[in-house]
């Protein structure tokens, strides 16, 4: 939802923010400095989990993906296009 406002800004800070966010436009630089700051949140949320998962529970797992990628070809953006190509990194 999109809504109009009026407010009170600090053009200075608005400026700093649009250089570091590299935007052009105000409404622009706010929205991708609250969406900066509620990722950030949830990242530090994220990071203060406690996640308990046993040596047994991560082999499942592990097991799991394996068998469920096989067949399957990746393409790495990391690897030179010809490599990329063949699907063995080599």
């Amino acid at each position: 939802m999109t809504k109009r406002t009026s407010l009170n800004l600090d053009f200075a800070l608005v400026d700093e923010a649009k250089e570091v966010l590299e935007t052009k436009e105000t409404t622009e630089t706010i929205h991708k400095a609250l969406k900066e700051v509620v990722r950030h949140e949830r990242l530090r949320r994220l990071s203060r989990r406690r996640f308990d998962f046993s040596n047994e529970d991560l082999d499942a797992l592990r097991t799991s993906r394996s068998e469920n990628a096989a067949g399957v070809s990746v393409r790495s953006n990391c690897l030179p296009d010809h490599e990329a190509e063949r699907g063995d990194g080599a």
